[in-house]
């Protein structure tokens, strides 16, 4: 995804409820959004430390269409970040960018100075 090249702004951050249908319980994350025009964004959610069986990995074919629908977000428009803080998968903050196409996952670790770059703003942690 191209984006055009002007500082983000931090447009949400908050803490975001669903129910899960795999888990079948109500499950949270922390939501970032960063937008960059009045339709482009990065999208990052947080998997929260007391939220481990409620993984935003095993939940993200649910998880962007939701937050897609509900805040009014073109798929097409997003850059999606799955983050994960220091101590849950490694001894360091992880970033990882998920791409949906016809139902079908796939992610790649990304450097949070890539997204720090392309946001022109430092992450809230």
């Amino acid at each position: 995804m191209n984006f055009i090249n002007t500082p983000a702004f931090l447009s949400v951050d908050t803490l975001f409820n669903w129910q899960s249908k795999k888990m079948k319980r109500d499950c949270q994350c922390r939501l970032r959004i960063y937008k960059i025009t009045v339709e482009q964004a990065v999208v990052i959610a947080s998997q929260l430390p007391d939220e481990a069986s409620c993984s935003i990995a095993d939940e993200a074919l649910t998880l962007i269409p939701l937050i897609c629908q509900k805040l009014l977000l073109k798929l097409t428009s997003i850059m999606w970040v799955e983050h994960y803080p220091k101590g849950y998968l490694k001894d360091e903050e992880v970033y990882e960018e998920v791409t949906l196409i016809q139902d079908k996952i796939t992610s790649k670790r990304i450097k949070k100075q890539k997204i720090e770059n392309l946001l022109s703003v430092k992450l809230i942690v």
